[in-house]
């Protein structure tokens, strides 16, 4: 009797650590919705302490909660600590829930766009080829299929396939809808994505609409000065541009700066793109120091960051070589161009 009451005691505590734990989780998520990053830290670590205490048994809630802190590091632009915490988190998943389960496919999501975005093509096409069927055998209306067609085809994109592209960003758009509705932000970037691939096709007039619907549903369900708001913005930018309608352009352009400014100084890659852009916008004004001042900052940046892909570094060196050479700076262009050769050299 005694040893049963000594047992019933010791299930008591532990169900009180499961529930502080799951709570602290709870408050993380909450907090991560408002962008207080740093109470979501907090409450994420926490969190995390607590289950890990507890043994082998709660390594998937482990796993849940690393894949939560991740999602924050992302919020703050701190891709590469998102990709480090993504890593073990997806490792615990396939160790304890194994690579079919919904938890594994979810974290393997995240962390491809997070090494496509760092230009880790290969780690990201692994990872979806992997999910993919999956996918389609266990979890057709499912989200997590929607999110590796969409990354699939971002990344098919990326390397100038844009007819295989194309159909794989319609399937994942229609199945966003289906799952989740159109107001959600995996619908506004299944828009986005497929809007990306008509602006590349040149189709100006097919793609206008669409970045301009998710970015109505980014503002509506993130806020108006979510980093997504300012990432559509510059695509937007870009297309209007090449539309020969620059002063919609610097629009679009300068408020996706400060959005990402304001919201986000961590997000170099967003802010990079906004001032890549704008720069671009400034010489075809005519602009040059304008546009040499933002080159700078842009290269400034992409070399400080450890987790851009050199061939962005190179354009941005060819873009600031043509200014160079604008400003008659003809020993810099020069330079600049031999710097960009070098690079794309070691990137093949």
């Amino acid at each position: 009797m005694k040893l049963l009451v000594v047992l019933l005691c010791a299930l008591a505590t532990m169900s009180a650590q499961v529930q502080v734990a799951s709570e602290l989780n709870d408050r993380g998520l909450a907090a991560s919705d408002l962008r207080k990053y740093d109470d979501a830290k907090k409450l994420f670590g926490e969190s995390i302490e607590k289950f890990q205490a507890l043994g082998a048994r709660f390594e998937p809630h482990v796993a849940i909660v690393k894949m939560n802190l991740a999602q924050v590091y992302a919020g703050e632009g701190r891709r590469t600590e998102c990709a480090a915490m993504l890593e073990e988190s997806l490792a615990l998943f396939r160790k304890t829930l194994g690579n079919d389960n919904l938890n594994t496919l979810t974290a393997a999501n995240i962390l491809g766009g997070i090494y496509m975005m760092v230009g880790e093509q290969d780690r990201a096409a692994a990872l979806w080829d992997e999910a993919l069927p999956i996918e389609r055998k266990l979890y057709p209306n499912d989200v997590q299929l929607a999110r590796t067609l969409g990354g699939l085809a971002s990344l098919y994109m990326r390397q100038g396939h844009v007819a295989q592209a194309m159909p794989l960003a319609e399937e994942a758009l229609a199945v966003s809808i289906k799952t989740e509705g159109e107001d959600t932000p995996d619908a506004a970037l299944a828009y986005a994505n497929l809007g990306e691939g008509h602006r590349v096709l040149g189709n100006a007039a097919r793609a206008l609409p669409l970045y301009r619907k998710a970015r109505a549903i980014y503002a509506r369900v993130l806020g108006p000065d979510h980093p997504r708001v300012s990432s559509v913005l510059t695509q937007e930018g870009l297309l209007l541009m090449a539309d020969g309608k620059l002063g919609l352009a610097e629009q679009s352009l300068t408020e996706a700066l400060e959005i990402v400014e304001k919201s986000c100084p961590l997000c170099v890659f967003e802010r990079v793109a906004a001032e890549n852009n704008l720069a671009l916008l400034r010489i075809r004004q005519g602009k040059v120091e304008e546009a040499d001042r933002l080159l700078t900052e842009v290269l400034a940046m992409q070399e400080k960051s450890h987790a851009l892909p050199s061939q962005e570094i190179a354009v941005t060196l060819q873009s600031l070589a043509v200014v160079r050479q604008k400003e008659r700076r003809f020993e810099d262009a020069e330079r600049l161009k031999r710097r960009a050769s070098l690079l794309v050299g070691s990137y093949r």
